[in-house]
Order: structure tokens, then sequence, then C-alpha cells
């Protein structure tokens, strides 16, 4: 099981290799294929199946979800290709804490769409967690994962936030 640093390390590889964040176009240039279905209520899934891999999102969801959906399966793809191959990773609940691959799929995504500078001049200008989440039009549990995850690397932010394992219920 890949450990945090390992998630950080291997997130910033793939934005430093392409120049983005931008989890469609970081699909795009690895392989994966990105699909849109009416799923009811699932967020997205992803299945690696004869050297092929998509990501399948549900196509009624606004535009942020979709994106946090997206990185979400990319970091399925980075992190759980040999899981995938025997099962299809679904997501009806993005912020499932108790299953390990959903929590490392979030922190990858945590660190895909959250540069280390935003969070941190934010939170030099006063803003907590749930105001950084605002501004950033991006959900609460998503920040306190990536400020957990930047505490571990030596900052000293007060996450007095959890993340939830159903805010998407």
């Amino acid at each position: 099981m890949p450990n945090r640093e390992y998630i950080q390390n291997v997130a910033n590889k793939l934005i430093k290799k392409f120049d983005t964040r931008d989890p469609f176009q970081l699909c795009q240039a690895i392989g994966v294929e990105v699909f849109y279905a009416d799923l009811g209520n699932l967020k997205g899934m992803y299945k690696y199946l004869k050297k092929n891999r998509f990501a399948v999102i549900n196509e009624n969801l606004d535009p942020f979800t979709k994106t946090l959906v997206c990185a979400h399966e990319l970091g399925h793809d980075i992190l759980h290709q040999n899981l995938a191959r025997k099962v299809c990773l679904q997501e009806f609940i993005l912020y499932d804490m108790k299953s390990r691959p959903e929590y490392e799929a979030n922190l990858f995504a945590s660190e895909i769409l959250l540069p280390d500078d935003i969070i941190l001049n934010l939170a030099r200008d006063g803003y907590d967690i749930e105001q950084i989440s605002k501004e950033l039009c991006t959900d609460i549990n998503l920040i306190a994962l990536k400020v957990s995850s930047m505490n571990t690397r030596g900052y000293r932010f007060d996450n007095t936030i959890d993340a939830k394992c159903n805010f998407l219920k």
C-alpha cells in the first residue's frame, strides 16, 4: 500500500511532467479514457480491463464535482491498477475514510487539485479551513485532507475539521 509521502511525490511528478493540475488533461496524457454517463447515485468509477483504463463520471454532477471525481479516479489509476483489474472501483461516497484505497485516491486528488502555495497564502491571510474551501469552490473535506498532508511535511496548520466519510451521499 502506498504511503502518504509516496502519493504526494507521485502526484507532484505527474503535475511537473505534464505541466498541469487539470485531472482531465492528466488522464488524456497518460491514456485513461474518460466517459460520462447517467450513473444514478454513483459519482464515478474506474476500471482496468485488458490493458485499457477507464474512468466513468456521472454526467449529472456539477462541474466542480466532476473535476473532483476525475482527480479521484485518476488516483485509482495511478495507485490501484492491480486492484482495478479484479474489481470495478465505484464511488457512491467520495470521502469514505474506512476504505484505504478510497482514502488514498482522495489524498491523491487533494494533491493534484490544491497547490500548497495557494493554501499557504490563504492561511497567511487569516482564512480557516472552511473559508479556504469556500474561496476555492471545493469541498471542505478535500481541504482537510490537504492540510493534514501538509502538516506531515512540517507545516503547522490547526486542522480542527476531520474529513467526513459521507459528505457526497
